[in-house]
């Protein structure tokens, strides 16, 4: 306050800052402006929602010919899924064959590539025998290459019906409907790759030959799977992608440049991560639907969704043709876009406009902030301290995902073997968390909106939007966005609420209009993050949602709610939904289609005889406890690929002999710096589908590390939770004789190391009881046998 003396009068008075008129009383008239704006927000919201979350219909078996249709590409999903399929096996190969006879059907002319591909990226060094599958359909004037991408290899323990069943399938119906067609401008190139779930071998040997060609002139679809439904994501780009996204009008699916940024900061990879590490741009999609079925034997034919087949075929073949008619020598021009879906439409600007944006919002909310404060419509003070306050509702929200997902780990203890964070039937219970979250961001905005006015609490939260459009403009622009729209809008409600009347009823809106765009961008952002985060990150859409919902108009929001009724109407819609996240939990049960998922793995230490099963913990069923009830034990030291967690639950094994790993010296020189020596990596009684070694880095150290002319580096190139095994070498479908490796040793001393077999599958006889219909194998250590033997050289 500031005092002045009045002519004429001894005393002071007092000159009170300007307060906003108290909040007239609420009726539904007064409050129209809010209803009308909490109407067409839903709309904004639940549009998208809805058309992200749900494909459309399959086409039958005899659709047009120039049309994608699930009905034909599923029977080659009903071939390729009719068990495991991992690079080696005899389904394998009967796949790759099928694959050259449709292609000759073609008359596309297939050829297998073959060579040994080779990984360092993630973990140890890994080298297998591919055989990639390639065949190309001729342009007619071509600039360049589309190149489109699926593996054709599974995981061991499940057969791939979408993982990578439907990327298959989908890239020989393209392959089909293009050739019903035209010729395209362009060459179109189908590459079937190998060894993908191994670490993306079969597209590392395609690169390293040089057989992709020039990456300037070539753009590559990658067609993915990270679960059995849902609509089609185009989720990563490389660069220049102003010039790619446009491709995807002809069908759009779900994307968001937001998802870019985050998965390039990820360690996750694809084949296509390959291809962009080696200098070539495209896209890569995927669905990621009911993920707990992902990498597991439910990915299977019962379980694959044809309208989601239908869904990634559309959107792949649009986006085929419109690259297939482009001048492929202008994309290497184009720059980096800011792109997003909504409804089936596909949004994008140039990546040159996020910092103007941002810049631009934040002038507009200095702007609203002085006009607000001038005009008498909010106090600056009051702004500040609400602003101030905005995080708490934010990290309540956050907590409520965590603190549920804990809840619901005490009540399901089986929630542990879904290694993706979602079990088999989530959508319950993130409904319910999303409205117990709401209701706390409700009650907490109701307060603030009481205590400070609807315009200051706009303010507060337009300034929040502001703050993350400037900060993420710079850092990750594909995110800024989200931020940016809302800021806009927010900043102009300010601007226009500051020039209404006090009395206006139509203020509290204004200060409202973040809510527009919010619901366009950040809510449909949420829904997504669920399936892709899993109920094990909810904390993750929760807060994105509670953002959302801090900007929505609060009809009513009057004298009525303070006090007791408040704080019981927030507490009846948080009970509300966490009976809905428990309702979900209990229907959520074991059965055939929604199996528990466990940790089983065989092990025999052929040093001393000890068979042995271990379970890494996650899951839980009677049926485990039968097998591991004997304790805790560290295995890491005998089996080195079994590194998490530190202890393993165990229990005594069937003894059975097993393919036991082999070393056999051929030579030992001395050479620069240490010792060259020649072994044979074999193995007696068999040959397993892996051998591995681990070296012993606290007994010395690896320089490198070469296998059939491939020069591999040393080093550490693996965690080992004892710190002993930081090295490591993997070699898939070795030959009978054993495969020959020369090592490149640091030092004279001797190297203590720890080969390893490994097989898909269990001893016969060993697994009783046999595992009931209600119990499968978790994505990790699940369904596997390792002997170990250890050596010196």
């Amino acid at each position: 306050m500031t005092f002045r003396l009045l002519p004429n009068s001894p005393a002071p008075q007092v000159r009170a800052e300007a307060e906003p008129a108290p909040p007239p009383a609420r009726w539904p008239g007064r409050a129209l402006p809010e209803l009308l704006l909490l109407l067409l927000v839903s709309v904004v919201a639940l549009v998208p929602a809805v058309s992200n979350a749900v494909p459309g219909g399959a086409r039958s078996a005899d659709a047009p010919a120039g049309v994608f249709s699930a009905g034909r590409a599923q029977t080659f999903v009903d071939a390729f899924a009719k068990e495991p399929r991992p690079l080696g096996s005899a389904a394998h190969d009967r796949v790759r064959d099928r694959l050259v006879a449709e292609l000759d059907k073609l008359g596309l002319r297939p050829r297998v590539l073959r060579g040994l591909g080779t990984d360092t990226t993630s973990g140890a060094a890994l080298a297998a025998p591919t055989q990639d599958v390639r065949a190309t359909l001729k342009g007619t004037h071509p600039t360049g290459r589309v190149l489109l991408v699926a593996h054709y290899d599974s995981v061991e323990i499940g057969p791939g019906a979408t993982d990578d069943g439907h990327g298959v399938a989908s890239l020989l119906e393209v392959a089909r409907a293009l050739r019903a067609g035209p010729a395209p401008r362009n060459d179109v190139t189908f590459l079937f790759t190998d060894g993908e779930e191994l670490g993306k071998v079969g597209a590392q040997q395609y690169t390293a030959s040089g057989a992709a060609g020039d990456p300037g002139k070539t753009v590559v679809l990658n067609l993915e799977s990270r679960g059995t439904s849902g609509r089609t994501l185009m989720f990563e780009t490389g660069d220049h992608n102003g010039a790619l996204v446009p491709a995807l009008d002809g069908h759009v699916p779900v994307t968001t440049s937001l998802a870019h940024e985050v998965y390039r900061r990820l360690p996750n990879y694809t084949d296509f991560t390959v291809f962009r590490d080696a200098g070539f741009t495209g896209m890569n999609f995927a669905n990621v639907g009911t993920s707990a079925n992902y990498d597991t034997p439910q990915d299977n034919l019962a379980n694959s969704s044809r309208a989601s087949l239908q869904d990634l075929g559309d959107t792949v073949l649009g986006a085929t043709r419109r690259l297939a008619a482009t001048d492929l020598t202008t994309v290497r021009k184009g720059s980096q876009s800011t792109y997003f879906s909504w409804a089936g439409l596909l949004v994008r600007y140039p990546g040159a406009l996020v910092t103007p944006l941002a810049v631009l919002a934040a002038a507009l909310f200095a702007l609203g902030l002085w006009c607000a404060v001038r005009r008498g419509a909010m106090r600056g003070r009051s702004a500040a301290v609400a602003a101030a306050a905005v995080p708490v509702p934010l990290i309540g929200a956050a907590l409520t995902g965590w603190a549920g997902w804990q809840l619901m780990l005490l009540a399901r203890p089986a929630y542990t073997g879904f290694v993706f964070g979602d079990p088999s039937r989530p959508g319950p219970a993130a409904l319910g968390l999303g409205i117990a979250a709401l209701a706390l961001v409700w009650a907490c905005a109701a307060v603030l909106r009481r205590r400070y006015g609807a315009v200051a609490t706009g303010a507060a939260v337009t300034g929040w939007f502001v703050l993350l459009a400037v900060v993420t403009a710079p850092l990750v622009p594909g995110a800024s966005y989200l931020f940016v729209w809302p800021a806009l809008f927010g900043a102009a409600g300010l601007v226009l609420a500051a020039r209404l009347p006090g009395t206006s009823r139509w203020r509290p809106a204004a200060a409202s209009l973040a809510s527009l765009p919010a619901a366009a961008l950040l809510l449909p952002i949420a829904t997504l993050l669920f399936p892709t985060l899993g109920l094990g990150m909810a904390f993750v859409p929760l807060l994105l949602g509670a953002l959302f919902a801090l900007t929505l108009p609060m009809p009513f929001a009057g004298s009525p709610l303070r006090g007791r009724p408040l704080a019981l109407r927030a507490l009846a819609a948080a009970a509300t939904g966490l009976a809905v996240v428990a309702a979900g939990v209990v229907r959520d049960g074991v059965d055939p289609a929604h199996p528990a998922q466990v940790s089983l793995v065989y092990t025999l230490d052929a040093d001393s005889g000890r068979t042995r099963w271990v379970s890494n913990g996650t899951g839980g069923h009677p049926w485990l406890g039968s097998f591991v009830d004997g304790g805790e034990e560290q295995v890491e030291d005998r089996f080195p690929p079994l590194r998490e967690p530190a202890r393993w639950r165990s229990g005594p094994a069937p003894a059975r002999t097993l393919a036991t790993p082999t070393l056999r010296v051929l030579s030992d020189r001395t050479a620069a710096g240490g010792r060259e020596v020649r072994v044979r990596l074999g193995s007696a009684h068999g040959t397993p589908d892996q051998l591995m070694i681990y070296a012993d880095t606290t007994s010395g150290g690896v320089r490198g590390l070469t296998v059939a002319g491939e020069r591999l580096p040393g080093g550490h190139n693996r965690a080992s939770g004892d710190g002993r095994w930081t090295w490591g070498f993997l070699y898939v479908d070795p030959p009978a004789g054993g495969v020959e490796l020369t090592l490149r040793l640091t030092g004279d001393k001797p190297l203590r190391l720890r080969a390893v077999a490994e097989d898909t599958g269990f001893p016969a006889g060993t697994l009783r009881p046999a595992r009931p219909r209600t119990v499968t194998w978790s994505s990790l250590d699940s369904g596997f046998t390792l002997v170990s033997k250890g050596f010196t050289i």
